[in-house]
């Protein structure tokens, strides 16, 4: 064997090395809000302007929207809720309210599968499409932009979002509040991070069904939107960001 040629072992730990390289590039392409492996993902806006979109998952929720409604209106910031349809079904007036309000309600599946429809487009834009067929007939206007469940991106998703001519949207910071409560702390964290052009990602549904952790989102929502506004940021909906 020649001093150039690698041993056995060196051979196996090389494999294992690009073979642990790809798997990790991969999940970063599906997990990662700015990745872009699988197809475009818009997770932020341009800088050109100082201002940040305000987004809100998993919603809409009868008690913690209206809430979270009433802090966005009292600030004068509007935002944008991405919304999973089987919510939307018995909160319709509500989503009219919203909308009256200047705010913005886009597509967050009607089912917020995570399991066999992330895996299957046909599946998945059956889904996506009973959403859009709803939120048109709320809005009176077909939903421009999709936010996975979860965020998760891979072939299926941008696949079944090409074919109903949505564009996927993540994040540039989130608040997780979905698993941890939006303590002051991190809602200060939430505001020095963000940047022109960011957008945030917070929650009004409870998936987990934890009230405690919708309480916490409404409690420091108006920190956050004071302290954003005292850095000079516009709070916008996610289409206005996006304008050029």
């Amino acid at each position: 064997m020649s001093a150039l040629e690698p041993t056995p072992l060196q051979a196996t730990v090389g494999a294992a090395l690009v073979g642990g390289g790809l798997i990790a590039g991969v999940a970063r392409g599906v997990f990662h809000p700015h990745a872009s492996l699988f197809g475009p993902t818009v997770w932020r806006g341009p800088a050109a302007r100082s201002a940040v979109a305000l987004t809100f998952d998993d919603g809409p929720d009868a008690h913690y929207t209206a809430r979270i409604a009433e802090v966005l209106n009292a600030h004068q910031a509007r935002a944008t809720f991405f919304c999973i349809g089987q919510e939307l079904e018995p909160c319709r007036d509500l989503a009219k309210s919203l909308i009256s309000s200047g705010h913005e309600l886009e597509n967050h599946t009607y089912s917020h599968n995570t399991g066999r429809d992330l895996f299957s487009a046909p599946r998945l834009v059956k889904d996506l499409q009973r959403c859009q067929d709803l939120l048109g007939d709320l809005t009176g206007r077909a939903p421009s932009y999709y936010r996975p469940a979860v965020g998760i991106r891979n072939p299926p998703v941008h696949a079944a979002a090409s074919a109903l001519g949505l564009t996927v949207v993540t994040w540039t910071h989130s608040a997780r509040d979905g698993v941890f409560a939006l303590t002051p702390r991190r809602a200060r964290s939430l505001a020095a991070r963000a940047d022109a052009g960011s957008i945030l990602a917070l929650h009004d549904g409870q998936r987990l069904r934890n009230p405690s952790l919708r309480e916490q989102t409404v409690r420091q929502l108006p920190l956050l939107l004071q302290l954003l506004k005292e850095r000079g940021f516009a709070l916008q909906t996610l289409t206005e960001l996006l304008q050029t």
